[in-house]
C-alpha cells in the first residue's frame, strides 16, 4: 500500500491527474472499483495522511494537481487560495457528463440502423498515449490500462441505458468509434452473413461476374460495350436483391467451390455464404429474404437460406471446399458406340483412385500450370443409348470432372477416355451434391 501511495505522489508531482487518469494507472490492483473511484480513494487516503502530518505541501498538491475538492476546502479553512489545474492526460475529457452527452448524440444518430448488439471503440490522440507511456515508465507503474478503456466503458454504459441494446465484444451488429478529443464519432455497421444453398438452372450462367475476354472489362463491340462476357451471374442474382432489401452498401458472395458456366446445380445445391456490407437493416426474417431473391432471379437461380452466419463460417467454407466430397452427373455423347463392358471397367477402376491432373488447357490462361492430385471415391456408369453414356461421380472437391471424362489430351490420367478409347463430342455436367 505504501508503494502505491508513494507512486501516487510521484505521479501527481509530474502531472495533474483527474480521478479517472490516476485510478487508471493502478487499474489491475483490486476489483470492484471503477478507475474514477480508485483514483478518488487514493487521493482521499493521501489527504487524510497529509492532514494528520500537517503536510500543507501535499494538501496543496492534491488540491491543485489532483483537483480534490476536499483538499481545496482544507486550504480555504486556512485562508490559502489555490487553483485546480486541468488533467494533463485526458485534458478534462473524462467525466460522467461527457460520457452521457456523447452516448446521447450517438443514440440519436444510430436510429437509422437496425441492431441488437454493439461495441464501443475509441480513438485517442497519439501524443496523449505517448505522454501516458512516458509517465508510467518514469514512475515504474506496470498495473495500468489503456485510456480507451475508460472511454468505451463510460460511453457504453450510458448507451446501454439509453437504447436498451447490449454490448457484444466478439461479433457485434454495429461498432461505434468515438473521439472525445475532436467531439466526433463513426457508426460502422458490421457485415451481415447469411448461410444457404443455391440451385442453378441455366447452362449459360457463371457463378461470379465474368469480364469480356477481349477487352477485359473496358467495353468493346464484341461485348456490346458492357465489358462483360455474360449479362449476369449467380452472385449478382442472389446478392443484388438481398443488398436492396437490407439497404446494404455492397455484398460479397462466398461459395463452396465453383461450377462451370455450362453446368447445372441441382438436388442438394451448393453451399454459400452471402456477406452484406454495412447494412442498415438486419432483422428481416430469412423466409422473406429467400422469397424476395427467388422472385427476382427469373428462374435461373433458386436459393434455400438456412441461417445467419459469421465470418468464421466463410473461413470454414473456403477451407473445407477442396477437401469435402462432391457428386456430379455427366451425360456424354460419343462418335462411336459405347461398349457396356468398358463402362463396367470404369465403375471398377474409378473407385478410391487418385487422379493426377495438370491444369486443364481451358483454364491455363488464368491458372498456374501444375499437377493436382484428387481422389475419385466412386463412379456409376450406364449406357443411355448406343453413343450416349451416363456417369455419376463422387469425388474430392477441386477435381476437374470434364477432364476426368475427356482426358484433356493426356493432361488428366487416368481418365474415362483412356478406357473408352474415345473422347466425347458433347458433355453435360450437373452438380447434384456438395458436402457442407
Amino acid at each position: 500500500m505504501e508503494t502505491v501511495i508513494q507512486r501516487t505522489v510521484e505521479l501527481l508531482s509530474l502531472e495533474p491527474l483527474c480521478d479517472y487518469c490516476l485510478g487508471r494507472q493502478f487499474a489491475r490492483l483490486g476489483y470492484g472499483l471503477s478507475n474514477r473511484e480508485r483514483g478518488r480513494s487514493l487521493k482521499i487516503a493521501l489527504l487524510m495522511e497529509a492532514v494528520k502530518q500537517e503536510n500543507q505541501q501535499l494538501i496543496r498538491l492534491l488540491a491543485e494537481r489532483g483537483g480534490l475538492d476536499e483538499a481545496v476546502q482544507q486550504l480555504m479553512r486556512e485562508n490559502i487560495a489555490t487553483e485546480k489545474q486541468p488533467c494533463g492526460l485526458c485534458r478534462g475529457m473524462l467525466s460522467e457528463e461527457k460520457f452521457k452527452e456523447v452516448a446521447e448524440r450517438v443514440a440519436d444518430h444510430v436510429t437509422q440502423y437496425e441492431f441488437e448488439t454493439f461495441l464501443i471503440g475509441a480513438t485517442v490522440p497519439a501524443d496523449i498515449r505517448e505522454k501516458e507511456d512516458r509517465l508510467r515508465s518514469h514512475v515504474g507503474v506496470v498495473e495500468g490500462e489503456d485510456l480507451k478503456n475508460d472511454i468505451t466503458r463510460g460511453v457504453g454504459r450510458f448507451f446501454t441505458t439509453i437504447t436498451g441494446k447490449r454490448p457484444e465484444y466478439i461479433s457485434p451488429d454495429i461498432t461505434i468509434i468515438v473521439n472525445l478529443f475532436t467531439n466526433t464519432f463513426k457508426i460502422l455497421p458490421n457485415p451481415l452473413f447469411i448461410k444457404g444453398r443455391y440451385l442453378k438452372h441455366s447452362r449459360n450462367l457463371p457463378q461470379s461476374p465474368w469480364r469480356c475476354r477481349k477487352c477485359w472489362g473496358r467495353g468493346c463491340e464484341q461485348c456490346g460495350f458492357t465489358g462483360r462476357e455474360y449479362p449476369t451471374s449467380v452472385a449478382e442474382l442472389v446478392g443484388e436483391p438481398a443488398k436492396k432489401l437490407f439497404e446494404a452498401q455492397g455484398f460479397k458472395f462466398h461459395a463452396a467451390g465453383r461450377e462451370d458456366v455450362d453446368a447445372l446445380v441441382e438436388d442438394g445445391g451448393r453451399p454459400f455464404v452471402l456477406e452484406l456490407k454495412r447494412p442498415r437493416k438486419r432483422l428481416i426474417p430469412l423466409k422473406e429474404v429467400e422469397k424476395t431473391i427467388n422472385s427476382e432471379t427469373g428462374g435461373l437461380v433458386e436459393v434455400m437460406l438456412e441461417s445467419l452466419a459469421s465470418r468464421k463460417d466463410v473461413r470454414t467454407l473456403k477451407l473445407a471446399s477442396p477437401k469435402v466430397s462432391k457428386t456430379y452427373v455427366v451425360r456424354a455423347l460419343y462418335e462411336k458406340e459405347v461398349d457396356i463392358g468398358q463402362l463396367k471397367e470404369i465403375e471398377e477402376k474409378f473407385r478410391n483412385i487418385v487422379i493426377a491432373q495438370r491444369t486443364p488447357t481451358r483454364v491455363l490462361e488464368r491458372r498456374a500450370d501444375k499437377v493436382r492430385k484428387k481422389i475419385v471415391y466412386e463412379t456409376e456408369a450406364k449406357l443411355v443409348s448406343g453413343r450416349e453414356a451416363f456417369f455419376k461421380i463422387r469425388c474430392q472437391g477441386g477435381l476437374y470432372v470434364k477432364e476426368l471424362v475427356t482426358g484433356d489430351g493426356g493432361r488428366t490420367s487416368p481418365s474415362f477416355a483412356e478406357v473408352l478409347q474415345q473422347v466425347p463430342l458433347r458433355i453435360e455436367l450437373t452438380v447434384v451434391s456438395v458436402e457442407a
